[in-house]
Formats: C-alpha cells, sequence, structure tokens
C-alpha cells in the first residue's frame, strides 16, 4: 500500500518529510468536515467548489479579498493571487484531469501571517520532488510549462505538499505579509 509522502519547503529549501509527519486526511471522495485545518483560527475560512478551470479566477478573488484585510501591498496581493492560481489549476488539470471533482480552499490568518490550504481528492502525485522541479508536467500533451509549484515557493514564504496517489493531493501556503496591521482594526500598515 502507498503511503502519504509530504516535502516542506521554507525559503526555497526542501526537505522530505517522514510519514508520521505527513497529512493523513485523505479520503477518495469529498471529506465530512472534521475542522477546518490551517491551525482553524477564529477567522478561519473554507469554501468547496467544482474542479473546473473557469473557478480559477473565482479561487483567486477570494484569496485576495480575504488577504486584503491585512493590508497587503500590490506585490503581495499579485503573490497571493498567483500561488492560488497555481494549486487551483494543478488540482483541476492534474488532480482530476479536467474530469468532475471538488477543491476545498481554506484561509487562515495568525498576526500577519496568511495561511492558505488547497486540497483536492483526485489521482496524486506519483513522486512530489520530481513534480517540484521546474519543467515538470504530466500533461505535455497540453503544453503544461511545469512550472505550478515552482512559481508557489517562489511566492509564498512557506510551501507544503502532500500527496497519496489516487486519494488527493494537500498544499498549505504561508505569506508573511509586510504591514501585518489588521484592516478591520482601522490601522494602516508600517
Amino acid at each position: 500500500m502507498e503511503q502519504v509522502q509530504g516535502v516542506i519547503s521554507v525559503a526555497g529549501r526542501r526537505q522530505v518529510l517522514k510519514p508520521e509527519e505527513c497529512y493523513s486526511g485523505f479520503k477518495c471522495a469529498v471529506k465530512e468536515e472534521d475542522g477546518l485545518g490551517c491551525e482553524a483560527g477564529e477567522n478561519c475560512v473554507c469554501l468547496q467548489f467544482a474542479a473546473h478551470s473557469k473557478n480559477e479566477s473565482f479561487a483567486r478573488m477570494v484569496a485576495a479579498a480575504y488577504v486584503a484585510q491585512l493590508n497587503p501591498t500590490l506585490e503581495e496581493l499579485a503573490d497571493i493571487k498567483t500561488a492560488v492560481s497555481e494549486a487551483v489549476t494543478n488540482a483541476v488539470i492534474h488532480g482530476y484531469g479536467d474530469g468532475d471533482g471538488v477543491i476545498c480552499m481554506r484561509f487562515d490568518i495568525a498576526g500577519s501571517e496568511i495561511c492558505i490550504e488547497v486540497e483536492d481528492w483526485g489521482m496524486g502525485i506519483a513522486d512530489i520532488m520530481a513534480a517540484m522541479e521546474p519543467m515538470y508536467t504530466t500533461r505535455p500533451d497540453m503544453e503544461r510549462s511545469g512550472m505550478g509549484f515552482a512559481f508557489m515557493e517562489a511566492f509564498m514564504d512557506e510551501l507544503e505538499v502532500h500527496s497519496l496517489k489516487n486519494c488527493g493531493t494537500f498544499v498549505r501556503m504561508r505569506k508573511k505579509i509586510g504591514g501585518g496591521a489588521s484592516a478591520l482594526e482601522g490601522e494602516s500598515p508600517a
């Protein structure tokens, strides 16, 4: 039986996780909610949507709206939107192969750091380390660039990827927002 595999990248340095450190919440169908994830903070948001390419822009806009409470710079906002776009696109194209499926996104803020999780219950990744290499793609027929994980890794402070073949993939991304002031509290960035 295949085991969940995991890789964490902090500041571009990758480390393979031990099996006991891997996220093991995969079920080969949409799971019942067993908590919102991302440490389930007091302002955690979770949503599910159909795994269709047309929903990628929806995911980007939700991410942008959620992180707005931290007053991100335009560059930070663009980084987050790009990383979310890549994670969702990977789930649609590589997770479900353009077939039917569901993607779950979770957002949480702790201090000045946003945590974003993107999860699918699709095909999974056979070799995460290989998949994270620039130019690697399982869909050369679609002229895919193979830069999804490279972009996520470059634009976020931390990237964590867990996958189980034929059960799905879980991606957690974290980014510290410069000012860290909450728009909801009426503060301005430093």
